[in-house]
């Protein structure tokens, strides 16, 4: 059993190693097919897109099939957009590979922890998903600095064959460990977007949107926001981006203490002024090795502590929705990242590493805004006062 969910785990490694890796290499990649770099950061754009748009659809026509079936069907559309984009000559088709690998990924982690949950006891099944998703983890702290390392000495399209392979490697193990199961009943495209219609989820999402396009803002632009702390070495780079992982798991450890103990309001409360203040000062700050691995590992720990507080708010909202929601949270990361990469591009277009800053603070102040209405409108309902009993007669 340990063995199945491990290559359950890997494959989501890959998928955590793909979603991160672009940003790193993008420079020799707009080298290689003659556009500016703010031109090649819209394949990160499209791979999130295309992951936030084809989640929903994707589920809706296929969710009802086996959750074996869609797995290796998963990996092998993410494997052949990957090799799509590691072949590709001009920009056109790394784009339309970076389409196709963003489909199969949307594809992959929902019914990958759904398999988990499948496979174990029910007393068993929160460590099982935990395990599954902590591929996803493993790959921000192992997977990123050694993709940008590979990338740096091998060159940009070794670290996307990197990817293919480890995706190889986990639809062989799947195909060989994975027992068939049943699917899920079929949920139509209209059921799955329909707890859109309600405000306290809309604008819960939005905010998680918004929050998470400040810190993909910076991402996105990583190479340029900190080429001053690395002088373009890429030992320096895979130092600082192995920070980044170290502080994103630390986050993402912390966060679920602090959510447990003070709950995901005061959480979040307290976690997304801290991401829009660390996304900020990164770029302005990182201007020696070591502020760089400074502002690195803080900025991780605060872009790690958005998810899980606010995927609680949005579960408290409709418990009766909580798969649908669930699918919709996940959906709402992709388009922050898709839409950071839109902001980081306009800012590093206006000023450098300096705009990118600017460029998040700017999505950041909107973000603090939506939550705090989503906070608002979220908040229950006080007990109607009850009256207070008549005293009796002074005798």
């Amino acid at each position: 059993m340990r063995l199945r969910l491990l290559v359950l785990a890997l494959g989501n490694f890959a998928m955590g190693v793909d979603t991160f890796i672009i940003a790193p290499i993008l420079d020799p990649m707009a080298d290689d097919f003659g556009v500016s770099r703010t031109t090649a950061g819209w394949l990160i754009t499209a791979f999130a897109l295309a992951y936030a748009i084809g989640g929903p659809l994707l589920a809706a026509a296929t969710g009802h099939r086996p959750p074996r079936q869609l797995l290796l069907g998963a990996l092998g559309v993410f494997a052949v957009g990957n090799a799509l984009t590691a072949v590709a000559g001009d920009y056109s088709w790394a784009m339309a590979g970076r389409v196709v690998a963003g489909a199969g990924a949307s594809m992959y982690t929902a019914n990958s922890l759904a398999v988990a949950r499948a496979m174990v006891p029910p007393e068993r099944a929160g460590r099982a998903a935990a395990l599954v998703v902590g591929g996803l983890t493993a790959a921000i702290v192992l997977g990123l600095p050694l993709g940008a390392w590979l990338g740096d000495q091998a060159g940009w399209r070794a670290a996307l064959w990197l990817v293919v392979g480890l995706t190889a490697v986990a639809t062989a193990g799947i195909a060989a460990t994975v027992p068939q199961l049943k699917g899920q009943a079929a949920t139509t495209l209209r059921a799955r977007l329909a707890p859109l219609g309600q405000p306290r989820v809309l604008v819960t999402l939005i905010a998680t949107w918004l929050c998470l396009s400040t810190s993909w803002t910076v991402y996105n632009y990583i190479d340029e926001v900190m080429d001053k702390a690395t002088g373009g070495d890429a030992g320096r780079t895979s130092l600082i981006l192995l920070c980044f992982g170290i502080g994103a798991v630390s986050g993402n450890l912390l966060t679920g203490r602090l959510t447990d103990r003070i709950g995901p309001v005061r959480t979040i409360t307290v976690a997304a002024p801290l991401l829009v203040t660390a996304a900020t000062l990164t770029p302005l700050l990182s201007k020696s090795l070591a502020a760089g691995i400074a502002m690195a590992t803080a900025w991780g720990v605060c872009h790690w502590m958005i998810n899980v507080p606010q995927q609680m708010r949005l579960v408290a909202t409709a418990p009766q929705s909580a798969p649908l929601l669930l699918g919709l949270h996940q959906s709402t990361i992709y388009i922050g990242i898709s839409t950071g990469g839109v902001a980081g591009a306009a800012g590093y277009s206006a000023d450098g590493a300096s705009g990118v800053g600017y460029a998040a603070l700017t999505v950041g102040v909107v973000a603090l805004g939506v939550l705090a209405l989503s906070l608002r409108i979220n908040r229950p309902a006080a007990a109607p006062a009850t009256a207070a009993p008549t005293a009796a007669p002074a005798r």
